[in-house]
Parts: C-alpha cells; sequence; structure tokens
C-alpha cells in the first residue's frame, strides 16, 4: 500500500514534494548535473579570459571587446538551438539532451586552446553555444518536471546550492589548474591547454552519468509522434494570453545577462586589476577565481532563505524582490572604483545575492505557469529569451567596458533589471494574487 501511495501521491526527497513516478534517485542526479552545469558553464566565460591574454596575447584595452564578441557569437548560437533542444526534449525525454549537450560541450573544451588565432576562438565559441543550449535547457526544464509546485522553491534552493558549489569548485580550483601547471614547469600556453582538458575529461564522465540517473521520457502525454516545428510554435504562442508567462519570458532576458556580468566581465576586469598589480596571468586567474568564488559562496547562505521566500510568496512578488536586490547590487559595483578592494566586498555580496534572485525567481515562474505537456517548447523559449538578452548585454557591455570603463556594463544591467521590476509591479497588480501551491 505504501508503494502504491508513493508512486500515485509522489515521495519526498528532503523537505521536496517530489512528482510522481520521480524517484530520490532521479532528484540526486538532477543536483549532480546541475552542479556541473554550472560549473561547465562559469568555466567557459571565466578561463576565455585566460586564452585571450596567454594564447592569443590580446592587449588589455581590446579585452572588453573581444569577451562581448565572443558572448555574442555563443549567445546566436544558443538562440538559434534553444526553442529546437526544448521542443525535441517533449519528443524524445530530457535525459538524451541533457547527456549530449556535456558531450557537446567537453568537444569545445578539448578545442577551446588549440585556437591559433581570434577568428577560430570564435568558430568555438559558437560550437560551444551549441551544447550550452542543451545543458541550460535541460536544467531548467528538469527543475521543473521534478518537484511538485508546492516545493518548487525548495527545489530551487537545492539547485542553486548545487549551481553554486559547481561554481566555486570551477572557480576555486580549475582557476588555480594553470598556475599548478606552470609550477611543474608548462609553459603559461600548454598550462591553460591541459586546463582545458581536464575539463573535457570531466564533461564525458558527468555526461555518461546523467544518461544513467536521469528519468527516461518526459511528464504529460507523449509528443513524440507530433512535428517539431508544431511543438516550437506552441511554445512561443504560450504567453500570449499569460502575462505571469509573459513577464517570465522578459525576466529570463535579464536573468541570463546577470550571468555574463560575473561569468565574464566581472572576471576579466579583476584578471585586468591583478595584471595592473605586476601579477603573472596565472596568478592574476587564481586571484581573480578566489573573489568571484567568494561571490558565489554567498548563494549557498542566501539559497535557503530564497527557497522559503519562493514557496511562500505569490511568485510575481518574489520577481519584484528579486529585481529591487539585483538592482542595488549590480548598481554597487558599477559604482565600485577597484573590485579587488576590501571596500567593494559589501557591494560584491549583493551582487551575488540579485544574481542568483533574479534567476531563481524567473525559474519558479516559468515552471508554475508552463502547460505540462508543452513544458519543453516553453522551456526552450524562456532560454530562447534568456540567449537574446545575453546577446544584446554582452555586444553593448563590451563598448561600455572598454570605452567607459569596467564598471559601466554592470550600470546597464542594473538598469534593465529596474525595467523589468516595474513590467513585474504591472503584472502583479493585472494578474492579482496566486498561490505559490497553486499550478
Amino acid at each position: 500500500m505504501t508503494d502504491i501511495t508513493a508512486n500515485t501521491e509522489g515521495i519526498k526527497f528532503g523537505p521536496v514534494h517530489l512528482e510522481p513516478g520521480v524517484t530520490k534517485w532521479n532528484a540526486r542526479t538532477y543536483l549532480f548535473s546541475a552542479f556541473w552545469t554550472i560549473g561547465f558553464l562559469s568555466f567557459i566565460s571565466f578561463l576565455q579570459n585566460y586564452v585571450l591574454r596567454v594564447h592569443l596575447n590580446l592587449p588589455a584595452d581590446e579585452i572588453g571587446r573581444a569577451v562581448g564578441t565572443l558572448s555574442f557569437v555563443g549567445e546566436i548560437a544558443l538562440l538559434s538551438v534553444s526553442p529546437l533542444f526544448g521542443s525535441l526534449s517533449d519528443k524524445v525525454g530530457r535525459r538524451p539532451i541533457f547527456a549530449l549537450g556535456f558531450l557537446w560541450v567537453g568537444a569545445g573544451f578539448a578545442l577551446y586552446p588549440m585556437a591559433t588565432s581570434y577568428n577560430m576562438l570564435l568558430l568555438f565559441r559558437a560550437f560551444m553555444g551549441i551544447g550550452a543550449a542543451a545543458l541550460g535547457g535541460m536544467m531548467a526544464t528538469v527543475l521543473s518536471d521534478y518537484p511538485q509546485n508546492r516545493s518548487r522553491g525548495f527545489m530551487a534552493a537545492m539547485s542553486g546550492w548545487a549551481n553554486g558549489l559547481g561554481a566555486m569548485m570551477m572557480i576555486f580550483l580549475l582557476s588555480k589548474l594553470p598556475n599548478y601547471f606552470s609550477g611543474k614547469g608548462a609553459t603559461e600556453e600548454m598550462a591553460g591547454t591541459y586546463t582545458f582538458w581536464v575539463a573535457t575529461g570531466l564533461c564525458i564522465i558527468t555526461a555518461a552519468l546523467v544518461f544513467k540517473g536521469l528519468k527516461a521520457g518526459k511528464p504529460g502525454k507523449s509528443r513524440d509522434r507530433e512535428k517539431v516545428a508544431i511543438l516550437m510554435k506552441e511554445g512561443f504562442g504560450a504567453a500570449k494570453n499569460n502575462p505571469r508567462l509573459a513577464l517570465a519570458f522578459s525576466e529570463s532576458f535579464i536573468a541570463r545577462g546577470d550571468l555574463l556580468m560575473i561569468g565574464t566581465f566581472l572576471s576579466a576586469w579583476l584578471i585586468q586589476a591583478g595584471m595592473a598589480n605586476d601579477l603573472s596571468a596565472p596568478e592574476a586567474t587564481s586571484n581573480a577565481g578566489r573573489i568571484s568564488g567568494m561571490v558565489q559562496a554567498v548563494t549557498l547562505v542566501w539559497a535557503p532563505i530564497f527557497g522559503i521566500i519562493l514557496d511562500r510568496f505569490d511568485r510575481v512578488s518574489v520577481v519584484i524582490f528579486a529585481m529591487a536586490m539585483a538592482v542595488i547590487g549590480y548598481t554597487a559595483v558599477g559604482l565600485t572604483a577597484d573590485p579587488t578592494s576590501p571596500s567593494a566586498i559589501l557591494a560584491l555580496i549583493m551582487l551575488g545575492i540579485g544574481e542568483f534572485s533574479a534567476i531563481m525567481a524567473g525559474q519558479a515562474l516559468v515552471a508554475q505557469e508552463a502547460p505540462i505537456d508543452s513544458r519543453g517548447s516553453v522551456l526552450g523559449v524562456f532560454a530562447f529569451c534568456g540567449a537574446l538578452g545575453l546577446l544584446t548585454l554582452s555586444l553593448a557591455g563590451g563598448q561600455l567596458f572598454d570605452n567607459i570603463g569596467p564598471g559601466a556594463p554592470f550600470l546597464l544591467v542594473a538598469s534593465v533589471n529596474g525595467i523589468i521590476l516595474c513590467l513585474a509591479i504591472y503584472v502583479r497588480k493585472k494578474t492579482g494574487y496566486k498561490s505559490p501551491k497553486l499550478r
């Protein structure tokens, strides 16, 4: 009788009520995949600065435009395939798309340090963008699939812990590998190459474990016989009569930009400041990893608090709160003169809180509002909107970084967060209160 009840009503995974048919092993595997997804995506942005500096010898005054263009190219690729991967996951299930994403990104890591020119690096970044689309889309989709709606906040908090630990591991540990290999006698260029190859091996192992441990298939009715084009059309049309879903898509636009700021522009700023203080490239990268890791560590403390907030309050109201925190965090960092100074610590802490809140609030809202039968397609559009935002901000941010100053991109993102904040207030007034326990 207990097994039948658990199968019908779902089981508990810690504080999270899982959907019927989802096992604890499935949930553990998801958290494992979330750990590595954000870890690998953070690693792409962080270590590409090393490639630009050491492998391609790019001058300091060109770094901003270079990382901005790299992000732009990667997001063009992600933008192109995100709806496709989302709709494919409604046909073949989440598991094969997720595993493919890890293998694809692993191949990209192997290629990245082999670039002999900036144009070749752009090509490799576009290749990586396709894998990133599969990883980011499936991470959000499985997060929507596994918990019951009343537990989405706690599951988001647990996912946030996994994300934060993954980013910290990549930044604290893998960012130190170039310095480690350099200390063993490798040239600075080969030290970077060996580091990327370590990441490739980790991607292959992760792909195998994720394919083994995630639940097969998808929730809702089978869509395996329907055309991908029809599923994609459903995904784009889902927000037409749902202002809350439209808000979630808009919020995704800026939430991905938040990741860009920390993973790309903050790391570039920190490495630039370190080298200006006479540190070598490996030393500056290690120091930047320490500071960036501190920003990610903040999310580990904030995650359970924000998880409770997500499960206690109307999720549009939580988006309003998250956008306000992001405005404060990005404004504070944007106005900081030196991000490596002790006086910048509070601003960086607020940045970490704002980044995490923006990402989790949007994911919880879209998961609540997405129709179950076409959830993969809707989450594909959610990822598409995020890529569109990152695309826009990467180009504008790169220009601002080089022409005005490293803090300018952060002020730009603060202003866009402010616009989404106003939109969220409008949607909350228009749609009224909706319990977080209701789908």
